[in-house]
């Protein structure tokens, strides 16, 4: 029988850093949006794009010269998961640095995106380093019901409404679905 010691448990804390990291500053985004009036969203949107540089650089820096597992098998990082999360961190914020503007000529420019999109990279994160069938789950469920809400996020257009509501029975059934195969695997 494997004993489970705290050393292991902190060590496997210290590789899922840059995750922890992007949920608290996804959740103080959050907290500091509420003091912010609609002329300084933008505060919002820079803190993000920094949260993101600073989550990317946190996750390179990690010294992985071979795969990891931590967490009680839960959590894996080798040098493709660190790549791969490297790329989606520098993706979302170069998304975000572009999609300002156009929200901002919408008039949607709310805090609130930025938040869901931290939250879903954050889901994409733990998608990548996941190492069990319920890790999987948790990460994709993570970022998909976020990117429900994001695709909704033009509250007055019918069109969106509409989207969102397929996006969502559609993703609704196929993590049903998932989730039966996984109880029969």
């Amino acid at each position: 029988m494997n004993s489970f010691s705290a050393a292991d448990f902190n060590a496997g804390l210290s590789l899922a850093a840059p995750e922890m990291f992007l949920g608290l500053a996804a959740c103080a985004i959050l907290m500091l949006d509420l003091l912010l009036g609609d002329a300084q969203r933008h505060v919002s949107g820079v803190l993000a794009v920094l949260a993101l540089l600073v989550t990317a650089v946190m996750t390179a820096m990690q010294p992985v010269s071979m795969r990891i597992v931590a967490l009680g098998g839960l959590f894996e990082i080798d040098r493709m998961a660190q790549v791969l999360k490297v790329v989606t961190l520098l993706t979302v914020a170069v998304v975000f640095v572009y999609s300002t503007d156009y929200l901002r000529r919408r008039a949607i420019l709310k805090g609130e995106y930025y938040v869901l999109g931290l939250f879903a990279t954050l889901g994409a994160m733990v998608l990548i380093s996941a190492g069990s069938l319920i890790t999987l789950y948790l990460g994709l469920e993570l970022m998909s019901l976020c990117l429900y809400t994001m695709v909704a996020f033009d509250r007055e257009s019918g069109i969106a409404a509409e989207s969102a509501i397929k996006y969502f029975v559609l993703g609704s059934m196929a993590s049903g679905t998932l989730l039966y195969g996984m109880s029969i695997v």
